[in-house]
């Protein structure tokens, strides 16, 4: 117990922290050949849940340190560093309204990232960077009639890199700004629609204009217009669905600025939850950054995950097998030439660079006693970028595996962390509220009826 909240009654506080000794053996293929290290690691890992009846807090912070023991020629940086940082706060500041801020940071190289964190399928321009991401949020709802509630909300993010194997890709590589509005009406029992109005600025520093990989600074202006729908077929099946259209500014590099770029903008969510195993699949259309030293562009996202307890009885029960799929394909437009030498405005012959990912990982956690954890994962991962038309006339695939075998101390507060939790209770977990819903509803007011319907839209429709 710990009062961190007076005026929304006693806070009950959970504490949980693991530290982690991972051996992994990672191969690939690059464009200059193949490589092999042998990388062991230490993670440490701390969480923090404050619950009181009208406010919530969230401190989620990791990090880890790698260091190869062996390499081969042609290997990547013999250094594996990451850290992640989330913070959530959740105040019910009146009967019909709620206010939120949550703040987010990530630093990682390239070697350690697994098919779990969406950068191993994103930007063929990270290797040999140990990047960074910062970002936060402003939230504000308001229970607008008993079936319905009003949300906006305001962000900023940055990206870029605080060491790289060459000087000029260090520092920042983007940053934006993004607001939204939304309106969500209960339609049914189980049934939510409303329209979404989000308007955001992104600038790049090093953004890619050209065929010939020349780079420079880009502002890209969007406005989009969303329906969107939630349902519950079941307490199991659970599902999100928005189309809508986005209205973009040119890159100026390559057209006059009095025209737009038009895309339809289309994300589906569906998922299932039954005893023992679980289901996630999600994806998306839209026209979006393709990553902080790329630009925009056209882009799909897919991702697969499933988990399952496969054995039941008191030797199995706290077994879990999970498996995740993620792919990515975008086209950015780019320059046939540079612009050096020709008029603000002139329109230039148009290419475009293409680039798809697909990352795939699957991971076996065994308790060996309560708070100590043995799991054994295989990840891989292939990325393949060109440009059309190629100056080299070749494309540039790479590949990269990774066998890991890892043992993890779990302590906490609350019992039942110290065993492998089910994906789909660390999703909830890890979104941005950490409101219970039965707290929520004897709150009363925008977070009551809320419940966690909401949250889902947070996660599903933010970019």
């Amino acid at each position: 117990m710990l009062g961190l909240f007076p005026a929304g009654g006693l806070a009950v506080t959970d504490a949980t922290a693991s530290v982690t000794v991972e051996q992994s053996a990672v191969t690939g293929i690059t464009p200059t050949g193949g490589y092999g290290i042998a990388l062991t690691s230490v993670d440490g890992a701390a969480r923090i849940v404050s619950r009181a009846t009208r406010a919530a807090f969230l401190l989620d912070i990791s990090g880890r340190y790698g260091r190869a023991l062996a390499a081969t020629r042609g290997a990547l940086s013999p250094q594996d560093i990451a850290g992640t940082a989330v913070t959530r706060l959740d105040v019910v500041t009146s009967p019909r309204t709620a206010f939120s801020f949550s703040a987010d940071g990530l630093l990682a190289s390239r070697l350690g990232l697994r098919a779990t964190n969406d950068l191993t399928a994103r930007d063929p321009f990270l290797q040999g960077r140990v990047i960074y991401t910062l970002g936060s949020r402003v939230g504000f709802t308001a229970t607008t009639t008993p079936r319905s509630y009003a949300r906006f909300e305001a962000g900023y993010t940055q990206a870029g890199a605080v060491a790289a194997d060459h000087p000029e890709a260090v520092g920042l590589d983007s940053h934006a700004v993004l607001g939204s509005a939304s309106f969500s009406w209960l339609a049914g029992r189980r049934f939510r629609l409303g329209p979404i109005v989000r308007a955001g600025y992104t600038h790049f520093e090093h953004a890619l204009l050209d065929v010939d990989l020349t780079r420079g600074p880009a502002d890209i202006t969007t406005v989009s217009g969303l329906a969107s729908a939630t349902f519950e077929i079941s307490r199991r099946i659970r599902g999100a669905a928005a189309l809508g259209m986005t209205v973009a500014s040119p890159p100026t590099f390559l057209k006059d600025e009095s025209s737009s770029v038009i895309a339809p903008d289309a994300r589906i969510d569906a998922r299932y939850a039954g005893r023992g195993y679980g289901i996630v699949g999600t994806y998306g259309f839209s026209y979006s950054s393709l990553g902080p030293r790329i630009g925009f562009g056209a882009q799909h996202a897919a991702g697969l995950e499933m988990w399952s307890r496969p054995r039941g009885g008191r030797e199995f029960r706290s077994v879990i097998a999970r498996w995740i799929l993620r792919f990515r394909h975008g086209e950015a437009p780019l320059a046939t030439q540079p612009r050096l030498g020709l008029p603000a405005g002139t329109p230039l012959p148009e290419g475009k660079f293409v680039t798809t990912a697909v990352a795939a990982g699957g991971s076996l956690g065994i308790p060996l006693a309560t708070g100590l954890i043995l799991t054994g994962g295989v990840d891989l991962e292939l990325i393949n970028m060109r440009f059309e038309p190629d100056p080299t006339g070749a494309s540039a695939p790479t590949f990269r595996t990774m066998v890991t075998v890892a043992i993890s101390a779990i302590g906490s507060t609350d019992p039942m962390r110290r065993m492998p939790r089910d994906p789909d209770l660390q999703d909830q977990e890890a979104r941005p509220a950490v409101l219970d819903e039965e707290e929520a509803r004897a709150a009363g007011g925008a977070a009551g009826r809320k419940g966690t319907t909401e949250e889902d839209e947070d996660a599903f429709y933010e970019e």
